[in-house]
């Protein structure tokens, strides 16, 4: 068995260990908000009153986080990496860069938010309430500073390098594919953009994907006109 086979191998396992992880974890992360996605969004540190079942589900949640949206990522973009690189050396390296970035990065948030910000909520709940203000002023600035500076602003532009470099690469064997990724990682490097200019909230984020959406199923209806041109029999 090839050093590439092995690789295949391990980044399917965690693939599905991810696929897996991230069901329970989700719905772990978002119950103490109630479900609502724009809170998550807009204002993560709401929940610091929730108590110590919200802080439970808050541990729990991000430690899935951890694993399913950035460490079992690892096997894969190695794989990815070694199947690409004989391509284009430079563009396989920048995305690796981009994935393990992206990975660090968000990987620490969400451990951070497990272990602190889970505290801060145990915290809250059993203070008095003179020191509640302090607590609550703590858990906001911590859940900003990860939400916000973390996974809003940095980790969109290491996946969205990883994203596109990739995209880029497959383009000669999966055209379609290719560049749904390559525009995904463009529209990521745009919502960190967005980020930094103080946009939060899921209705931008949907419009965002929605307009990328459309970029893509527009592309690919010009490319398969286009091969269909290139394969019509010419008139003499």
């Amino acid at each position: 068995m090839s050093d590439l086979d092995v690789r295949r191998r391990l980044a399917v396992l965690a693939s599905l260990l991810a696929v897996l992880i991230s069901v329970p974890a989700s719905v772990a992360f978002v119950a103490p908000y109630r479900f609502d996605l724009d809170a998550v969004l807009t204002d993560p540190g709401s929940i610091v009153d929730g108590g110590a079942g919200a802080a439970a589900l808050f541990h729990w949640g991000a430690i899935g986080d951890m694993l399913y949206s950035y460490l079992l990522l690892v096997p894969l973009a190695l794989y990815l990496h070694a199947l690409l690189r004989p391509r284009k050396p430079w563009l396989a390296d920048l995305g690796l860069v981009g994935a393990l970035a992206y990975i660090v990065v968000g990987g620490a948030g969400a451990a951070i938010l497990a272990s602190a910000g889970a505290s801060l909520i145990d915290a809250y709940a059993t203070a008095p309430p003179p020191d509640r203000f302090a607590i609550s002023t703590s858990f906001h600035v911590l859940t900003n500073l990860v939400f916000f500076g973390l996974w809003q602003t940095l980790d969109p532009i290491g996946l969205g390098a990883w994203l596109l470099s990739v995209g880029w690469l497959i383009r000669p064997d999966r055209r379609a594919l290719g560049m749904l990724l390559a525009v995904f990682g463009a529209g990521l490097l745009g919502a960190s953009v967005r980020t930094m200019l103080g946009l939060t909230g899921l209705n931008v984020l949907v419009g965002g994907v929605l307009v990328l959406l459309v970029v893509w199923a527009l592309w690919v209806a010009l490319d398969r006109a286009r091969q269909r041109d290139r394969s019509a029999p010419r008139s003499a």
